[in-house]
């Protein structure tokens, strides 16, 4: 794909990093200069996975200073995106950060500005943009295909607590699933593909959530009406035995339903109809590396991820107040 070299840096270390990393090095011309991380062991497994000789860092500055990328990977915990992107974009990277962009949406903001400022790309991975099936429905409903939309409904439910039994059953959070809460950790995936198919923006949502005694949300419910009035439904759930994304959209010609492997419509009424897809033709990974070496359209550049970003806010500050928020 690449035509020239392109030099990325890693920053964080995790299980993220390592499955984005197997994607970047199978990419013509990508070359990884280095990695950082807090935590020194990982951030020396994963220059150890990337390739021989390759540097390892405690800190981002360190890797930008002595490795000098042109791009670098951000794939740190989500509150600690904001740090490595702007001191990667004042050094003049352009920058891939592992989705939200951030948790805060004058953090987000604040990226976007600085990276329009030195004309350096962002990119958020918000893949599930590339399904073959999210993109057929964002297609059919742009064309009008089922109408004037009245109504969406989203649904996510990962096995994100697993059921021990002993002197009575009970759901026990599994590390091992689970990152920082079903909203930020997965319902992000699900917000975006929401806003994205739909071409919309959220005006104001009304949330509610069930947590573990630690704080970690394992539920959550929203009621949100987009920008053209249409009202949307949200539901998470972390406390189920499988796993499910769908999205539903009612319009006033028929209805259109979309997982991540299927689409289907049921238009002017007519029995419902599943459409055969073609399979994916990039990964987020290569997506990114092509808008900096061939000047490619970004899959989801920092601009568009700014409305999940207020969004995901907006939920968890509705959550907090219990109040109905306007974004």
């Amino acid at each position: 794909m690449a035509a020239r070299e392109l030099r990325i840096g890693i920053v964080g270390c995790g299980h993220a990093a390592r499955v984005h990393l197997d994607r970047l090095r199978q990419i013509p011309g990508v070359c990884i200069v280095g990695t950082a991380d807090p935590d020194q062991a990982a951030a020396l497994a994963l220059s150890a996975k990337a390739g021989p000789d390759i540097p390892s860092f405690t800190d981002h500055l360190e890797l930008i200073r002595a490795t000098k990328p042109e791009a670098l990977a951000i794939f740190t915990p989500h509150l600690a995106h904001y740090h490595p992107a702007m001191d990667a974009l004042r050094a003049g990277c352009h920058i891939f950060i592992e989705k939200p962009l951030s948790t805060n949406p004058q953090e987000a903001a604040d990226i976007v500005n600085l990276a329009r400022g030195r004309q350096r790309k962002v990119g958020v991975g918000h893949q599930f943009r590339l399904l073959p099936s999210l993109a057929a429905t964002k297609a059919r409903i742009a064309e009008g295909a089922i109408g004037p939309i009245r109504l969406v409904t989203a649904t996510l439910a990962q096995p994100w607590l697993t059921m021990h039994s002993g002197a009575e059953h009970s759901w026990r959070f599994d590390p091992k699933v689970a990152g920082g809460g079903i909203l930020a950790d997965s319902g992000d995936h699900l917000l975006d593909a929401l806003l994205w198919s739909t071409g919309q923006s959220a005006h104001e949502v009304a949330a509610i959530q069930s947590r573990l005694d630690s704080g970690l949300d394992v539920v959550t419910a929203a009621a949100i009406r987009l920008a053209d009035g249409t009202p949307a439904t949200l539901a998470l759930s972390g406390v189920t035995d499988g796993s499910r994304f769908e999205l539903e959209y009612y319009g006033e010609r028929g209805r259109l339903r979309v997982d991540e492997h299927t689409f289907e419509e049921a238009i002017d009424g007519r029995p419902a109809r599943t459409v055969p897809l073609g399979e994916p033709v990039e990964t987020i990974d290569g997506n990114f590396v092509a808008a900096i070496v061939e000047d490619r359209p970004l899959c989801c550049p920092g601009e568009a991820a700014l409305d999940t970003v207020r969004l995901l806010e907006a939920i968890a500050r509705s959550v907090a107040t219990g109040q109905l928020v306007r974004l």
